[in-house]
């Protein structure tokens, strides 16, 4: 073996470590280590960190630390990114990907799920477990809510199939400044998803309104209007990434300085969020980056 190749697995087993780390600290937004590992490493590496890795969660968990909780979730987030590297080295297009990777995401946390619940001594005991946090954020935030445990439990698909595509996102946005930081170089895929030019298919847009219809108007049927709203609350976070692709875009188009970006990025995470979500919403309709483009071009 090479001093190179030495110093090359030596960088990637530091990465591998990173991944397992901020999972623990931060769980998805550890995406971004994740994601750079999944796609540096070698699949036998990734895939044998990340079994060890979540298979030691699972077997330390009790129903006082809730570990077992954070395996499934973990894992979960392991196999979406894992399986979107997997396909992605195959020439899979992104869009393919990206739903085969969700839907290995999905699985994961079904099968998870089910082997916790059977240690747990009272049934929807995790359940209720991952959902009070949520909901005393929302109290803290809206003391008048009327949104109790039982309605966030009939929430939590969307909720969780929103944070895996969160951290599958964010995995992309980043990606290249943690392959910087452990000095890490890959080969780019021809088929894969470059980040600034993410944009939903059309088809998504319109499943996204037709949920909010369902939604808002009231047709008195309680599974239609819980299933459209797991759907806008999936939405509202792909709308965001696709708001803050075109953020991205138009920072690198007027030439920001980090000062700016930094001071953009900040409005964004404490105030602005609804209104990145509304830019990803109208970008099927105005096309913001072509328009830039267009501009950039001058006249014909």
């Amino acid at each position: 073996m090479s001093l190179l190749t030495q110093k090359n697995n030596k960088k990637v087993w530091a990465l591998g470590l990173a991944s397992v780390a901020t999972s623990i600290l931060f769980s998805f937004l550890g995406a971004p280590f994740l994601r750079a590992f999944s796609v540096s490493a070698r699949s036998t590496v990734f895939w044998f960190v990340g079994i060890v890795f979540v298979a030691s969660l699972y077997l330390l968990g009790t129903a006082e630390n809730q570990l077992s909780q954070a395996a499934v979730y973990v894992g979960a987030i392991w196999m979406t990114l894992g399986t979107y590297a997997e396909l992605e080295k195959r020439g899979i297009s992104w869009k393919k990907t990206g739903t085969l990777a969700l839907l290995a995401g999905i699985i994961f946390a079904w099968i998870g799920y089910t082997l916790v619940s059977k240690n747990q001594s009272v049934p929807n005991t995790t359940l209720i477990q991952i959902v009070e946090p949520i909901q005393q954020s929302i109290k803290q935030a809206f003391p008048e809510s009327k949104i109790d445990t039982a309605m966030l439990v009939g929430y939590l698909p969307g909720m969780f199939v929103a944070s895996l595509f969160g951290a599958l996102a964010l995995g992309f946005l980043l990606e290249s400044r943690v392959s910087k930081m452990f000095q890490i170089q890959r080969e780019k895929v021809a088929t894969g998803l470059r980040g600034l030019e993410f944009r939903l298919p059309d088809l998504f847009i319109w499943v996204s309104l037709f949920a909010l219809l369902f939604a808002v108007i009231d047709f008195d049927q309680k599974l239609l209007k819980v299933v459209s709203i797991n759907l806008l609350i999936f939405a509202g976070v792909a709308f965001f990434f696709q708001g803050l692709a075109v953020v991205e875009f138009t920072m690198r188009f007027l030439r920001f300085g980090p000062l700016g970006r930094v001071m953009t990025y900040v409005l964004i995470l404490f105030q602005l969020a609804p209104f990145i979500v509304l830019v990803g919403l109208v970008d099927y309709w105005a096309d913001f980056r072509r328009l830039m483009r267009k501009k950039a071009k001058g006249p014909a």
